[in-house]
């Protein structure tokens, strides 16, 4: 076999699509054996059943893997599968849940689609190369020998049963294989085949090669997403799992440096949108990451052959899947550094940095242990979630500015009755500064604790609504309880929303808290709610305020006390599992859609341009000041990472160029910032993009989290993301 990635990527791109351009397929002669209500395993259990033996399975006889399993949906940034038929089927009155989701969107202080998030999930890529599934199963036939509790005991059946599914899927994947192999028609496809036919069944068995491990971890994810109706979109820290593998193999001569690298990219196209969408899907990532580097849970570093290829195969191929998350800290090898930098100036923009050194403390203090945390990954776009934890998520983003909006133009009579039910548990009161922080502050936490009880009956009813027994399998300490993570049985359970704006909120309070005390507050007042009109002068003020938040010790000050109490603005909200509402400075693309629904802001911004991004200042300045200012909200308590987003219009490659770009990584990782974004892209060449699309058609840029054609943003996106970079 000629291990050849370059000339296969279109052979097998064209295996892909001859299935994938039939997706959704119609599974309802599944679907209608499926029960409405009634326990919710035994309604699990017969989903379980039915799709493991009836979901039609694929060989691409070109492509080296099998692991394709059709559960009913079309691809697309999730994939649940039949799996989501539980939730759909629980019979549970999602009445007043969507009432309240769409209040909070037609009044823009906060998008929210569900009250728990079922997107984020990894698992313990450790546990599941070391054992499979099989270990799993007799983990539970010899826990359930000694068990007493009869409800323990049956749920422990029933992740017996996930595991004997995964076991028959294997082998019809094998099946199938054996089917088609007598009309290969290249030695190619023959190679693929006979290793599929004769490799050790994967994921139920734990695998032995590089080549089962790979195949191991893409299974897994799959089934694990379609059965248990949730998003496995990480496949973990690749280089960390996958070398172990990689270094016995080549020592023991059965696998080649051509082959390693050939199966690795192969490994990484599966997710990647230019291979198996076609054209038409061809827009955003679809959600699923890689992680490589960092430290291992005895604080190591992990930096190997399969990190240099997985860059490689990053710089070769322009990927826009999976997201390549890098984790570094302080004492990362500069060698390391250098290979990130020259990533990110390649202008793939798929690449964030993810700090070790803040990032295993913060989980620390949030209860995990050292080696726990050191088990993180960048999940989704870069939120960060360590195995044996259920972490929802990136799921609640709340609109500050709009909360303070609210704050300075109503008081207890004025109210608007919509308005009244958000903010029952709040205030209004604006007779000084310190009034009217204090205002905003409750009527935050009032948002916080009605969404809190809302969620709360569906929180109880979580486990009847949805069981995750496949995930369950692999994270800590559910088996060995005998309860499914639905239920709490995680080592660790975690619940996070998301504030977004807080740059525009920062200089909005520096601001007013000068208005009120030279005595301008009502002419402010009067601008903001005017979007400015005939206050240009004022505005400007505003805009150019000498101590806004990344320009003057006194902003970053009052950033970093603003940041602790927004870190601390839930504290003792609790939910039906007893767990503490937890807060980040994540925003997704939130800062923009949600800016269009906000007004004018104090901080001189005008009716429906973008919030701020991210964890960044309203108004950036260079990029040094950026990184120091930004260093003074890394001490806040927040239950999840905030980004750092910068934009680079480089325009000049060279040795110099790359040497600073990986001193300013090094310098980011050294103040501790969470996470490093850089958007490398020249505003000339997405002008003409936006002016002629298809001019430069695999032109990609970072929108938030997640990367995008350029050519398919909408304009407005499109002028947000060029804008950036004229401000650069």
């Amino acid at each position: 076999m000629k291990f050849d990635f370059q000339q296969m990527k279109p052979v097998i791109q064209q295996e892909f699509d001859e299935i994938f351009d039939s997706y959704p397929t119609n599974l309802d002669f599944i679907r209608e054996k499926i029960p409405a209500g009634g326990d919710p395993i035994e309604r699990k259990r017969i989903i379980l059943e039915l799709a493991s033996s009836q979901c039609p399975v694929h060989i691409f006889p070109h492509y080296p893997f099998a692991f394709e399993m059709d559960m009913g949906e079309e691809r697309d940034v999730t994939y649940y599968g039949v799996g989501n038929e539980s939730r759909f089927r629980c019979g549970v009155d999602f009445s007043a849940l969507r009432a309240f989701s769409e209040l909070s969107g037609r009044i823009a202080v906060c998008f929210l689609s569900n009250y728990s998030d079922h997107i984020h999930r990894t698992l313990d890529h450790q546990l599941l190369l070391s054992s499979g599934f099989r270990g799993v199963y007799e983990r539970c036939e010899a826990l359930n020998r000694v068990e007493s509790d009869p409800e323990k005991k049956r749920w422990r059946e029933l992740v017996m049963h996930c595991c004997k599914c995964v076991e028959r899927i294997g082998l019809r994947l094998r099946e199938r294989a054996k089917e088609i192999l007598p009309f290969a028609g290249d030695e190619d496809a023959r190679y693929n085949l006979n290793r599929i036919i004769h490799s050790v069944n994967t994921p139920w068995e734990a695998p032995q090669t590089y080549f089962d491990a790979m195949n191991s971890v893409l299974c897994a994810s799959l089934f694990i997403s379609g059965l248990d109706g949730v998003e496995m979109n990480c496949q973990g820290r690749v280089d960390q799992w996958l070398f172990p593998f990689y270094e016995r193999d080549m020592q023991n001569g059965v696998l080649t440096e051509e082959e390693a690298y050939f199966l690795l990219q192969c490994y990484l196209q599966k997710t990647d949108m230019h291979c198996h969408f076609n054209e038409k899907r061809k827009t955003y990532d679809n959600g699923v990451s890689a992680m490589i580097g960092g430290v291992d849970e005895k604080g190591e570093i992990v930096y190997n052959e399969i990190t240099r290829m997985m860059i490689r195969a990053y710089e070769e191929n322009k990927l826009l899947n999976p997201k390549l998350n890098s984790r570094a800290c302080e004492k990362s090898p500069r060698e390391y550094m250098e290979k990130l930098a020259a990533l990110m100036m390649k202008g793939n923009n798929n690449l964030v940095v993810q700090n070790d050194d803040y990032i295993i403390p913060m989980f620390q203090k949030m209860g995990l242990s050292y080696e726990d945390a050191a088990t993180y990954v960048g999940n989704g776009c870069q939120e960060v979630i360590c195995a044996n934890q259920l972490h929802s998520r990136a799921f609640i983003y709340i609109n500050l500015p709009i909360i303070l909006l609210h704050t300075m133009q109503y008081d207890a009579e004025t109210l608007p009755e919509e308005l009244k039910i958000i903010y029952r548990y709040g205030s209004f009161r604006k007779e000084n500064y310190q009034a009217l922080h204090d205002s905003f502050l409750l009527n935050l936490r009032s948002y916080v604790r009605v969404m809190a009880e809302v969620f709360y009956p569906y929180e109880e009813k979580h486990a009847f609504i949805n069981l995750e027994p496949m995930l369950s399998s692999f994270t800590a300490d559910c088996v060995e309880k005998g309860v499914d993570m639905a239920a709490g049985g995680a080592r660790y359970n975690h619940k996070t929303l998301s504030l977004n704006g807080f740059g525009t909120l920062c200089d909005s309070l520096i601001n007013l808290e000068e208005a009120y005390r030279e005595g301008w507050q009502e002419e402010l007042f009067g601008a903001v709610f005017t979007d400015f009109e005939g206050h240009e002068p004022l505005r400007q003020k505003l805009l150019h305020q000498p101590h806004r938040f990344g320009h003057s010790e006194e902003g970053d000050a009052f950033a970093k006390a603003l940041a602790d109490e927004l870190a601390h603005v839930t504290k003792g909200v609790i939910n039906a599992q007893g767990i503490e509402w937890g807060t980040s400075l994540f925003t997704h693309y939130r800062f923009a859609l949600l800016g269009r629904k906000t007004g004018a802001t104090p901080d001189g911004r005008k009716a429906q341009e973008p919030l701020s991004r991210q964890m960044n200042m309203a108004d950036m300045p260079e990029l040094t000041a950026a990184a120091l200012s930004m260093a003074a909200l890394s001490e806040a308590d927040f239950h999840d990472v905030g980004m750092f987003d910068i934009a680079l219009p480089f325009t000049v490659e060279g040795e110099h160029t790359h040497q600073a770009l990986t001193d300013y990584i090094r310098t980011c990782m050294a103040l501790k910032l969470p996470v490093l974004q850089v958007n490398v892209a020249d505003a000339k060449t997405m002008k003409e993009e936006r002016a002629k699309k298809g001019t430069h058609p695999d032109l990609i840029v970072r929108v938030c989290g997640y990367s995008a054609i350029f050519g398919a943003l909408d304009e407005k996106m499109q002028d947000e993301i060029i804008s950036r970079t004229e401000k650069a």
